[in-house]
């Protein structure tokens, strides 16, 4: 009690706050959000003091967690979201009104951390904001990828519905 400890995992992508506090059992809960890029695996953790001594550890096994609770990855016209954030990006940059929603539900979802939200909201355009938005998203993997997409499907209805019957052709005119 009254000593700060880190949550540790290997593989996971951010874990908030860095250091939490342990309280008696008839307070207000101790907790951390921890972020996982990859759900396919067992999910390891260890609670470790101000001393460096791991004072708790455990792990999760894939098993124990149900695949149903993870949708599977979005795609839109049969294109993989990855697919389609990549090949429409710079008509999406373009393209894309108002950012700020896209970037409420992937936060919303701890899907970005409050770092990338806040770079995200601090630009100054919404091409800046969307540019700034897909690199949050792209590196993280189809589960973020796919709830990107959604939320372009909720929030751009026109423009991704737009692009996903377009058949663009980019390169050089024959």
């Amino acid at each position: 009690m009254n000593t700060w400890f880190a949550l540790k995992n290997p593989l996971s992508t951010s874990i908030y706050p860095e250091k939490i506090q342990l309280l008696p059992a008839n307070t207000t809960p101790s907790c951390c959000k921890m972020i996982m890029g990859n759900t396919g695996v067992d999910i390891e953790m260890e609670l470790i003091g101000d001393d460096e001594r791991t004072v708790w550890k455990s792990v999760v096994s894939k098993d124990e967690y149900s695949k149903d609770s993870h949708p599977t990855p979005l795609t839109l016209s049969g294109i993989p979201a990855e697919e389609f954030l990549k090949k429409h990006r710079a008509e999406l940059i373009q393209g894309v009104k108002n950012p700020k929603p896209i970037a409420d539900v992937l936060r919303s979802k701890y899907m970005i951390g409050e770092e990338e939200y806040s770079r995200i909201t601090a630009e100054t355009t919404e091409q800046e904001r969307m540019r700034e938005l897909l690199n949050a998203v792209l590196p993280k993997g189809p589960e973020v990828m796919g709830a990107c997409l959604k939320a372009l499907s909720e929030h751009e209805r026109h423009l991704v519905k737009y692009l996903s019957e377009s058949r663009c052709i980019i390169g050089p005119s024959s």
